[in-house]
């Protein structure tokens, strides 16, 4: 479930807004991509692959034989590790892995989700809670291994930050709004997610900037007005996410450092429909889901000169999204629950 924020602004920044669209470029179907099923713990189970490293391993979710949802680890030769649903549970996920291995998500417990970080060998250990918070989960990891996620402070989701030795820091709420989530790091430690705040009605892509600064990263429509989310940054600070459109439509979008967005093309001749942006890797290259010229979900890439690829799906699935890229240009996701890794 989707969530919105809220902040107390800390020297916080107002970018201006400035909407620059990429110029249309053609698509190209890629008949070099090289389309693979990742395994399943269970074969013909729904599995979702949500984030891969430069060492090519990736992390998820699979089911097992009694119907558990389990985090996973897919290897770089494609086998599968069971992280397990630890403390006894039956249920956790994966969000992020860093380059070391370090896979983070959440675990069942207690009648919420609670954060969970797996070391590189599967041993899990639950993340500290800011005093008064309840439950929570870890959406993403640098290579430092610093954490970003939620928690939940009288009801209303906040921000977090757990650094390496396990201190936790409450980010939100930080725009003048009522709730906050974190959803991105960089390896600087800048940290994306989206919040609420005066004038923004659900939610609004933020940046919180090393000095302490809030930004806000506004959406397609300006002056308050829809919602944007971001997915994920980059080394040089482009982040990339969606953004709702005057159209109706969710649009896939990047921000740059400076703060000016900007929407990604669609797929040529498609409907319109509407499109996430969910990572980017270092060199610029974002990889996430659009509607196609058949009217398919497809997993999509759209290159740093600004062109889209049509990446597709497993056949015999009727449809595709791709989560996450490394610098390798590997892109992993799933195609209708079945977890997938797309490589040229």
């Amino acid at each position: 479930m989707k969530k919105i924020r809220r902040f107390a602004m800390v020297g916080g920044t107002i970018t201006a807004l400035v909407v620059a669209p990429f110029a249309a470029v053609p698509a190209s179907a890629s008949p070099h991509t090289t389309i693979t099923e990742l395994p399943a713990l269970t074969k013909g189970t729904v599995g979702e692959a949500r984030a891969v490293n430069d060492a090519g391993q990736a992390a998820g979710k699979s089911f097992t034989p009694d119907g558990a949802a389990h985090a996973v680890r897919w290897n770089a030769d494609g086998s599968i590790t069971d992280l397990g649903a630890p403390f006894g549970v039956d249920w956790s996920e994966a969000w992020g892995i860093n380059g070391s291995g370090v896979v983070v998500g959440s675990h069942d417990g207690d009648g919420h989700r609670n954060p969970t970080r797996w070391a590189p060998d599967g041993t899990a250990s639950t993340l500290g809670l800011p005093v008064g918070a309840v439950g929570g989960e870890a959406r993403a990891v640098n290579d430092a291994g610093v954490i970003v996620g939620w928690t939940q402070v009288d009801g209303k989701d906040h921000a977090v930050r757990w650094d390496p030795d396990g201190a936790v820091t409450d980010l939100g709420p930080g725009t003048g709004g009522q709730r906050s989530d974190a959803w991105g790091i960089n390896n600087d430690g800048v940290i994306v997610g989206d919040a609420d705040g005066p004038g923004v009605a659900i939610g609004e892509a933020v940046r919180w900037n090393t000095d302490g600064t809030v930004t806000r990263l506004g959406t397609l429509q300006g002056n308050g007005q829809g919602y944007s989310t971001p997915s994920g940054i980059s080394k040089s600070g482009t982040v990339v996410g969606y953004s709702s459109g005057a159209d109706g439509y969710t649009h896939p979008v990047t921000w740059t450092a400076a703060g000016t967005i900007r929407e990604l093309p669609a797929l040529p001749g498609a409907a319109k429909a509407d499109g996430y942006a969910y990572a980017i890797n270092a060199d610029g290259t974002i990889v996430g889901e659009a509607q196609a010229a058949d009217f398919y979900r497809t997993a999509v890439r759209w290159s740093p000169d600004g062109s889209v690829t049509d990446l597709r799906f497993l056949p015999d699935r009727a449809g595709g999204l791709a989560r996450g890229i490394n610098t390798a240009g590997v892109i992993v996701g799933d195609s209708t629950g079945i977890a997938t890794r797309w490589t040229d």
